[in-house]
């Protein structure tokens, strides 16, 4: 089975559209290590393409006895105007479609400002 993300990059509450950030989406298979599953540069509406994620059967997600239901990824953003960040442990079920909003807050302008990375863990599901 497979699920689906879609990344959106915003600045501030008022979500205004980041164009041109780059978005990686990546996973940890065992045995394999990180394995980068998509490269993308978002558009005008600061959305990535759609990209599809292999994940558990579906079966998985219903009974707490059962291995986890969901695929975790990785999610991280950059671009030159703005701090990066990291979302970590997004979870992505089968058959569903996941909208991650990011929100890049704009670098600060000074000459000595290289910016810095914000990196988050979202908490497991308890199904």
């Amino acid at each position: 089975m497979n699920g689906f993300i879609k990344v959106q990059t915003v600045t501030s509450r008022a979500e205004i559209p980041v164009s041109g950030a780059t978005v990686t989406i990546s996973t940890v298979r065992p045995g394999q290590g990180r394995i980068l599953l998509s490269v993308q540069r978002t558009d005008e509406s600061g959305m990535t393409e759609l990209v599809t994620i292999p994940t558990p059967d579906l079966a998985n997600s219903l009974t707490p006895d059962q291995p986890q239901g969901w695929t975790d990824v990785q999610v991280g953003a950059s671009h030159p105007n703005f701090d990066g960040i990291v979302i970590r442990d997004v979870q992505i079920f089968p058959g569903v479609t996941t909208l991650q909003e990011l929100i890049l807050v704009p670098r600060g302008g000074m000459p000595m400002d290289l910016g810095e990375t914000e990196d988050i863990t979202l908490p497991s599901q308890t199904l």
